[in-house]
């Protein structure tokens, strides 16, 4: 739960179909902030799940849209932490009936002005000397900046909702991140680096050290065998009830 709330990692997804072949992107992540996670990740992407794994800070997500769940795998503790896509919607509406009162001074001084993106074209970039085309988004204190490879596709049918479900937040920073990663499906392409600053102290670079568009074997989905299977929902919920 730690890593989905406190890292600002819910909409169910419509539909998911078949863009383009499955993708792996290997990176490595360096920086600081609540999000900075410094050490190797790899993402894998197919037209129905995703799984991104974090070397740095032991940790794993794995979404699976066709049964509808969130899958948090800490492997320090050898914890699985499960939640449907219901529970976490439910949740996370509960959160923000809670937080509606919160001052919009207060909200603007911790994340800024979230109504307005600014999108700006920075011309080119190489990554694994692949071309690419270098953008900086802003919205509200966070700025970010991607060199975008357009000619990979995301396997997902809608990255962004994609996205904004795994990093679903309550309030304004929910809001925040649900922009920029509407704005980063609009380029069209797949980022192969980002380097994110302006909000909360966060400095967090990300480069990507590989690309495979290979089939992704059936074992990288697999969930760790003799690890301990939590209720995320279910813990939330009781959770948010001890707050009323």
């Amino acid at each position: 739960m730690r890593i989905l709330l406190a890292s600002a990692f819910v909409a169910i997804l419509s539909a998911v179909s078949l863009l383009a072949g499955d993708l792996t992107i290997t990176s490595e992540v360096t920086g600081k902030g609540a999000m900075a996670k410094d050490g190797s990740q790899v993402q894998y992407l197919s037209a129905t799940r995703m799984r991104i794994n974090h070397a740095g800070s032991k940790t794993d997500s794995l979404v699976d849209y066709g049964h509808e769940v969130i899958y948090s795998i800490d492997h320090s503790k050898k914890v699985i932490t499960k939640f449907t896509f219901k529970d976490m919607q439910e949740t996370m509406q509960a959160l923000e009936d809670q937080m509606a009162g919160m001052p919009a001074m207060v909200t603007k001084m911790m994340f800024g002005d979230v109504s307005e993106v600014k999108v700006e074209q920075l011309g080119a970039d190489t990554v694994l000397g692949r071309p690419c085309k270098k953008v900086r988004i802003t919205l509200g204190k966070m700025v970010e900046e991607l060199s975008i490879d357009p000619s990979l596709q995301f396997p997902i049918q809608d990255y962004a909702k994609s996205m904004a479900m795994l990093n679903r937040a309550p309030g304004p920073m929910g809001t925040l991140f649900k922009r920029v990663y509407q704005e980063t499906a609009r380029l069209k392409g797949v980022p192969l680096r980002t380097h994110i600053t302006g909000l909360m102290g966060m400095d967090v670079t990300t480069v990507a050290t590989a690309v495979s568009s290979a089939a992704i074997p059936e074992s990288a989905w697999a969930l760790p065998a003799g690890y301990t299977l939590k209720d995320g929902g279910k813990e939330m919920k009781e959770s948010l009830k001890g707050k009323r």
